[in-house]
């Protein structure tokens, strides 16, 4: 069976808290994760933590609201904390976008390109309770402290 999405890799998974600092010493001190950067976006209303995971090349990421007008704080009062999103690397966006109106899903908000990035999501209703994000860099540039080693949160975590 092929990978009709040509998934590269699984990039991140992303857990929304209402403080980074409560959620890190589980991930840090129990796990063994380490603090890649931190990162925040005030547009969006949040800021976050990337982590790395020991054994592997796939990444955690923590996000916070950053007020009560983010849309991350409108997710937590609703859901709680918990699984926000999964993120994939894409060799395609498009072609990926095109798979999944080929396997009858609808890409939210189809593909939207910003900053370099090109990605596209699969709504949780069409998931069975997941936001799957998909993404492909277009445009080399480089990830600091300041930068998310993804680009994620461009929207909120739909119903």
């Amino acid at each position: 069976m092929s990978d009709k999405m040509g998934i590269r890799r699984l990039d991140h998974v992303c857990w929304a808290v209402r403080r980074l600092e409560d959620a890190l010493p589980l991930l840090t001190e129990l796990m063994g994760m380490t603090v890649e950067g931190r990162f925040e976006n005030p547009e969006m209303g949040f800021r976050g933590v990337g982590l790395r995971v020991p054994g592997g090349t796939g990444h955690f990421e923590l996000l916070e609201p950053l007020d009560e007008t983010s849309y991350l704080h409108r997710f937590l009062e609703e859901r709680g904390p918990g699984l926000h999103h999964v993120t994939f690397e894409v060799e395609d966006v498009d072609a990926a976008a095109q798979a999944m109106r080929d396997y009858g899903v609808e890409p939210y908000r189809g593909v939207q390109r910003s900053h370099g990035w090109a990605e596209t999501y699969i709504h949780p209703k069409d998931s069975g309770g997941v936001l799957f994000q998909f993404y492909v860099e277009e445009e080399e540039h480089q990830h600091g402290p300041e930068h998310d080693h993804s680009h994620s949160h461009e929207l909120e975590a739909p119903k």
